[in-house]
């Protein structure tokens, strides 16, 4: 009956350190896209959404939580817990737009998608779910028109 105790205390301890780490790595991560807009003008300020693809990857799709940002200089996203940092000058920005699907990935609800060409010239978009679709595609599309 002692190790039934142990494990519950074990499996307890283990869940309670994960969120502890996890709610650590998010604000780590949104100090760090807040340092990145310091100073410039912030047009959408730092908000964490669920990334959900990019076209350009040629593997399975990373997902997860993140934060993005946008100023009249870049957008700025990066996720919380693996290293995947997109940093687009917004002259590089194409337009936003609401689908459904973006390379298989479709979680029964319309996503943001973020069109850009990317560090290598190519044409890009990345799949979010963010809380006000309809504020980001009204900025994106104003600071991708300059």
């Amino acid at each position: 009956m002692n190790y039934v105790y142990v494990a519950i205390l074990i499996g307890v301890s283990v869940i309670a350190g994960f969120f502890y780490f996890m709610s650590r790595r998010q604000k780590i991560v949104r100090k760090l896209i807040e340092e990145k807009i310091q100073g410039q003008t912030v047009i959408m300020p730092t908000e964490h959404v669920i990334f959900r693809a990019v076209e350009s990857s040629e593997y399975s799709q990373t997902r997860g939580m993140g934060f993005i940002a946008l100023t009249e200089e870049f957008l700025y996203f990066e996720l919380v817990l693996l290293k995947l940092e997109i940093t687009v000058p917004t002259n590089k920005l194409k337009g936003a737009e609401r689908v459904g699907q973006l390379k298989g990935v479709s979680p029964g609800r319309n996503m943001l998608l973020i069109k850009f060409t990317n560090e290598k010239g190519k044409d890009d978009s990345m799949a979010i779910n963010v809380i006000d679709k309809d504020q980001w595609i009204k900025a994106i599309t104003k600071v991708s028109k300059k």
